[in-house]
């Protein structure tokens, strides 16, 4: 029997049955980046919340698994590489889910530059600091990313095995810096008023403090792009994603009630005005040995580019395959198995944002702006995957249909999304940052162009391709394209 799957002229795919839950659950862990998210936000969040950051760890913790919930219902039905991509596509329409698959690979294909360019920047300024150790942030940027591209290049396998060692170092050492704290608490002693929002300055500086907390647990979704690769994928990729954001709620919490006892809290106005709380705390609690929480730092970059290179070229992988973007970046290597010229093309543009913007303009403010830049379209994103949701369970799966899953939830954390955007951007953040919406508009006018173009083509089967989804399991190896699960 011939299969009706599109065929681009390639002569493999990827590497099917090559994962479990463990690696899977590594995708969406490395992507959220345990490290780099308390490190960035524990001191604005105790500037904001004060002694209560840690329960603006806990609120944040609990929308974004209102969100996880309902977006990873789709994960049983649609194992694709695409993710939102095909989320979307299947549920609202062909249309909506190119602009959601665009907007979020591109976003998520930019994130490597930034984030390597503030890693080595950091590492420059404490090894210069510490040690007298000038190594230009260029040199270690450069580096990260070679290796990042490298690692992706060589196959799910590698890169899940090396996302693993790293996830689980860096949390590993940041927990013990927070049990440190605990044990060897600055002045204040310990204190359990960190758990309850009532230790805030005020509830405006809490509210604050919950939406960057809510943005430090974005990535969850990563697991997604790696479906097509798993063993069992509609069990493992649900499980991934909320068994993702319940380890890092736990950790987020953890760390910043230990950071802030280590340091005392007695002093959290001195920890908020500071630009690497953890660091110094490491510094008095473990002296010589502080440099493994740098260590955490760095192995949370590498980890991010990697989860975020394995989920940007899978979804220009699917969009490929279905004809929405260059035939190109559909290309799979015939030993590795892996997107080879999507990865090529993701390493190349995340050397230029490292390298170039991040020299032109600073390479922290580069990721402030690609952070600001991410919010925007993440709510995009998760707010199109909730309509998805409310459609297809009432239109298509009405047997499956929850009232609370399948529709509260989805308006719900709607409702708090618009809410994170609004507080992101108002007030407007000083220049480069607050050109994000002005980034947002082009990358989004580009796709409306695209789109445009596609639409006015004599070919239309991708307004099909993108909308079909693999019936069986995608692990089997007959696989069957099924015709569109919600037609216009």
């Amino acid at each position: 029997m011939t299969s009706n799957r599109p065929q681009h002229g390639q002569d493999v795919g990827l590497q099917k049955n090559s994962i479990g839950l463990g690696t899977v659950l590594m995708q969406s862990i490395a992507q959220i980046a345990p490290a780099v998210g308390i490190l960035t936000t524990i001191a604005f969040n105790t500037q904001q919340a004060g002694i209560s950051a840690p329960s603006a760890y806990i609120f944040a913790f609990i929308i974004g698994l209102i969100v996880a919930i309902s977006l990873a219902q789709l994960g049983k039905h649609f194992p694709s590489a695409g993710g939102f991509y095909t989320y979307v596509s299947g549920t609202v329409g062909p249309s909506a889910g190119f602009i959601v698959g665009w907007m979020y690979s591109w976003i998520v294909a930019l994130i490597p530059g930034g984030l390597s360019a503030y890693t080595g920047f950091v590492i420059q300024t404490e090894l210069a600091k510490n040690y007298g150790i000038n190594i230009p942030w260029q040199v270690v940027s450069f580096f990260i990313l070679i290796m990042v591209g490298t690692i992706a290049y060589k196959g799910i396998k590698t890169s899940g095995k090396i996302l693993t060692i790293l996830s689980l170092v860096e949390m590993l050492i940041l927990a013990g810096l927070a049990f440190s704290g605990l044990l060897s608490p600055g002045e204040g002693g310990v204190s359990f008023e960190g758990f309850l929002p009532t230790g805030s300055p005020t509830p405006h500086g809490f509210f604050l403090a919950v939406v960057l907390s809510i943005f430090a647990f974005t990535g969850w979704e990563g697991a997604a792009a790696v479906a097509e690769e798993a063993r069992n994928p509609r069990k493992v990729i649900p499980q991934a994603i909320i068994g993702s954001l319940i380890l890092l709620g736990i950790f987020y919490v953890f760390c910043a009630w230990g950071i802030q006892t280590g340091w005392g809290i007695a002093h959290t106005d001195t920890l908020g005005s500071s630009d690497n709380p953890a660091l110094i705390v490491a510094h008095r609690l473990w002296g010589p040995a502080w440099i493994l929480v740098l260590l955490a730092l760095l192995n949370s970059g590498i980890a991010v580019c990697i989860a975020c290179t394995v989920d940007a070229t899978r979804n220009w992988y699917a969009m490929a395959r279905s004809e929405t973007m260059p035939k190109a970046l559909n290309k799979v290597h015939p030993k590795h198995h892996t997107p080879h010229v999507a990865i090529i093309t993701q390493t190349c543009l995340s050397l230029i944002v490292c390298l170039v913007f991040g020299t032109l303009i600073a390479p922290d403010v580069v990721l402030f702006m690609l952070g600001t830049l991410a919010t925007i379209i993440y709510v995009f994103v998760y707010i199109m995957g909730n309509i998805g949701i409310i459609r297809f369970f009432t239109q298509v799966k009405r047997n499956e249909l929850n009232i609370i899953t399948h529709i509260v939830f989805p308006i719900i954390s709607s409702i708090a999304l618009i809410c994170v955007l609004y507080y992101s951007l108002w007030p407007l953040p000083a220049p480069p940052v607050g050109y994000a919406p002005i980034a947002f508009a082009v990358i989004l006018f580009v796709g409306l162009w695209r789109l445009f173009k596609l639409k006015r083509s004599e070919n239309r089967r991708w307004e099909v391709l993108s909308q079909y989804v693999v019936e069986n399991d995608v692990s089997e190896s007959s696989q069957v394209m099924t015709k569109p699960l919600i037609s216009k």
